[in-house]
């Protein structure tokens, strides 16, 4: 009985190596993001955005940061020592993620492994390691400051102040991926947040929302076979 089982943990150890789906192995989903200067030096500040991406696993519903912007996830802006409504999308899944209730300080930043430059180039790509054949969710918010429009101005009728900067509030795309090689995708524009308070719920009203769906010309999620580093 003992070398009837062992041969066929043998057999099947084999028969996924040969098929490439092993439980085991793993594959990297790499995101290509294009962004579109000419849209975000319209805004007051032309500075490129600040963005995020995350992963939610579709069966456990867990949640992992691939990349943000250095800004947002060290709480390092000029002339402030931090923006919470810069991506508050992102800061909920944070806390989620590091069980804090903050958000990320100069002191108490985000896991500097997922924290990159404000990329100034058109394009920019990043990549994550999942299990093979896993099924993701994943979300991608952008926001650029100071991009007013007559629906998010700096100057409410009420005479309220957008202190922040914000303009049109930051605006969150969703779309699916699994683990397996060859799949592909390109998100959805699903809603945004709030200009004037920190909320990090989605909002689908995307009332008013202007030029600021304009600075991603084009998001693309491919998942690769092996986790070998991309260039």
């Amino acid at each position: 009985m003992r070398y009837m089982l062992l041969g066929f943990l043998i057999l099947y150890t084999v028969s996924c190596s040969n098929s490439g789906s092993s439980i085991f192995s793993k594959n990297t989903l790499l995101f290509t993001i294009h962004q579109e200067r000419d849209v975000y030096d319209q805004s007051d500040y032309g500075e490129p955005p600040q963005f995020a991406i995350w992963l939610e696993n579709k069966a456990t519903g867990k949640v992992k940061t691939v990349f943000v912007t250095y800004r947002t996830g060290t709480g390092d802006f000029e002339g402030k020592m931090e923006c919470p409504v810069s991506l508050p999308a992102w800061i909920g899944v944070f806390r989620k993620e590091t069980g804090r209730k903050d958000i990320p300080s100069i002191r108490k930043p985000a896991d500097m492994a997922v924290t990159g430059a404000t990329p100034k180039v058109p394009d920019f790509s990043t990549h994550v390691t999942v299990q093979a054949n896993s099924q993701w969710n994943y979300y991608v918010e952008v926001n650029v400051s100071g991009d007013y429009t007559p629906e998010f101005p700096a100057l409410q009728p009420d005479g309220t102040i957008d202190h922040q900067g914000n303009g049109q509030p930051s605006i969150v795309y969703r779309g699916e991926i699994t683990g397996t090689p060859g799949d592909q995708s390109t998100p959805e524009l699903i809603g945004r947040t709030e200009q004037l308070y920190i909320s990090t719920k989605i909002n689908p009203d995307l009332k008013g929302i202007r030029n600021a769906k304009d600075v991603f010309s084009k998001i693309t999620v491919t998942c690769i076979k092996g986790t070998k580093k991309i260039d």
